[in-house]
């Protein structure tokens, strides 16, 4: 009897457990466009990361008996107008354009992140200072400050970098705030107040774990800008400079020999099109899949 009362039970299938993270990727993966997003991102960074690996020929390396060659066995995608290997220059364009894309969210989110915790935990005073802040920093234009100091202090990598974000932490800052204001008089933070934990630990291990997924959608989505904001100031000689490729800095010194070869001006623009495409996909796929109440 017990070994036959025993064998229904057996082909009961037990209920997979539920997560919030297992949550949120069952509605990522539900979402075909935000999928489509993660594999160019993901191909993007693997072009980034190993691109010493990946280059058939120095980015350097030029031959003037070989300018403007079209694609050949020697070289898959052609050369430059001074006999550069296009393919090497267009893998090493990305881990440039994912260098900054990365760089400017993150010293964006060191300078918002604290001032909207401030503001949105202390209220008063702070909150009325920051939002005032906020509002003027809002005002100024990120590209057109970022051409100012780039032409005052000069050019390069982390200049770039550095210019993006001093106007590019706005956003992270409001989302903070908002974040904040909304969590602080949540349950969980009135209980944590009641025993007498500390507020700064109160910020730190409750409120700022419960607002991490639209900091974390906000930063993917600022990506595609930062890439968009390098190849912008690389188009017109205020980026990153020789020999570090860039694919904006592609697009300038190469669109005079596109009647030529298309293909050196056109390849590079595919690829800040296709960077900006995917990251704006993944962030979409991000913000449905941690935050569903967006979509309503």
């Amino acid at each position: 009897m017990s070994s036959v009362a025993a064998a229904p039970r057996a082909l009961v299938r037990k209920p997979a457990l539920s997560s919030p993270l297992r949550d949120a990727w069952n509605r990522y993966r539900r979402n075909r466009a935000a999928l489509v997003g993660g594999v160019i991102v993901a191909v993007i960074l693997l072009m980034a990361i190993f691109a010493p690996v990946l280059e058939p020929g120095g980015y350097e390396f030029t031959n003037l008996a070989e300018t403007l060659k079209g694609p050949s066995a020697a070289h898959w995608l052609g050369t430059d107008e001074v006999g550069r290997d296009l393919l090497s220059r267009v893998i090493w364009g990305a881990r440039t354009s994912m260098t900054v894309g990365f760089l400017v969210p993150l010293l964006s989110t060191l300078i918002g992140l604290p001032m909207g915790a401030a503001a949105g935990w202390f209220g008063g005073k702070t909150d009325f200072v920051v939002q005032r802040l906020l509002e003027a920093m809002a005002a100024l234009p990120t590209l057109l400050v970022a051409i100012l100091l780039a032409t005052l202090y000069g050019s390069g990598l982390l200049n770039v970098a550095l210019y993006l974000a001093i106007t590019g932490w706005v956003p992270i800052a409001r989302l903070t705030r908002a974040q904040f204001i909304a969590l602080r008089e949540r349950e969980f933070v009135t209980a944590a107040r009641a025993i007498g934990t500390p507020p700064w630990r109160i910020m730190l291990q409750h409120i700022l774990p419960n607002a991490a997924g639209p900091i974390i959608v906000v930063f993917v989505l600022a990506i595609p800008g930062a890439v968009f904001g390098e190849a912008g100031l690389s188009f017109l000689g205020l980026g990153v400079q020789d020999p570090i490729p860039s694919w904006g800095k592609m697009i300038t010194e190469d669109a005079q020999y596109m009647q030529l070869d298309p293909l050196i001006g056109l390849i590079p623009m595919l690829c800040i099109a296709l960077t900006m495409l995917g990251f704006s996909f993944l962030g979409d796929g991000l913000r449905d899949a941690l935050d569903p109440s967006s979509r309503e």
